[in-house]
């Protein structure tokens, strides 16, 4: 004879794989490196890039929703309705239960929004582990560079400021481009490679720190230093505002230091690394 299907362990089944898949991907996001790096190095795990762990997460959460709700008003709405008709005639008598889970619940939300122990402590292990990924060598010459059409790109120092001669390069190294307006990231996935891959064909050949003039340097404007260096003025101001530093070209570079609360010595650094890409 044939079994009659069972929603209720459909249901119940359901319910657990989707609260094992966001366990799973719960802790893969926990650990994973911040998106910066993981989607400049096609960082992956068990075979998912982070972006797939996040839609994994995303998805089965919602599954989770429907299953419950679908559970509690289909499976058992008999005995949902039994139970609150049986409260409702009772009155919360013994309310401690409600009370107790409901202040806890408080605690959680609290503690975490204000950074309080232990809940602190939680979030600083899991950013201490996303950031141990990140390595010198991984980093995007501006953060999710990724994301820039090769048009954006090419205003970046040392790249030339004409996208067609990018174009030009990536097709003679056998990268498959369609056009200029095509991120770093589509170009990537066309082609089957990293952002970090794609760019290296187009990089700028390094040529060791470029040390700016110590005299005055606080006195000179941006489009001084862009001069002196022999690059785009527009080119430096992007990147700078890539760092979410904000700067004129008239600007002398003191101002700059002040009006974006960063040390003299950390924006000569900065535009030295700049100019040396």
């Amino acid at each position: 004879m044939k079994k009659k299907f069972c929603w209720r362990s459909f249901i119940s089944l359901g319910l657990f794989i989707a609260l094992l898949m966001m366990l799973v991907s719960g802790v893969i996001l926990y650990i994973s490196p911040p998106g910066r790096v993981a989607n400049w190095t096609d960082w992956r795990m068990i075979g998912l890039t982070k972006r797939g762990w996040q839609n994994q997460h995303t998805i089965f959460g919602f599954a989770f929703v429907l299953l419950s709700l679908f559970h509690l008003f289909f499976i058992n709405w008999k005995a949902f309705l039994c139970y609150l008709k049986l409260k409702s005639s009772e009155g919360f008598t013994r309310p401690a239960e409600l009370v107790a889970i409901t202040v806890i619940a408080l605690i959680f939300a609290i503690g975490t929004h204000v950074d309080m122990p232990p809940f602190s402590e939680i979030i600083t292990f899991g950013d201490a582990i996303t950031n141990s990924w990140e390595r010198r060598e991984q980093q995007a010459p501006v953060p999710h560079a990724e994301l820039m059409t090769l048009i954006q790109l090419a205003e970046q120092p040392g790249l030339g400021g004409d996208p067609d001669l990018l174009v030009n390069k990536l097709q003679k190294a056998g990268v498959n481009v369609t056009s200029k307006n095509q991120t770093l990231a589509d170009i990537a996935t066309m082609n089957g490679k990293s952002a970090e891959e794609v760019y290296a064909v187009i990089a700028p050949a390094e040529t060791g720190s470029h040390a700016l003039q110590g005299g005055g340097f606080g006195k000179k404007t941006l489009q001084e230093i862009a001069d002196e260096a022999g690059v785009s003025v527009t080119s430096l101001q992007l990147a700078l505002r890539q760092k979410g530093i904000e700067a004129k070209p008239d600007s002398p570079l003191k101002s700059i230091s002040e009006n974006n609360n960063i040390e003299m010595n950390e924006l000569r650094k900065t535009l030295e690394t700049m100019i040396s890409r």
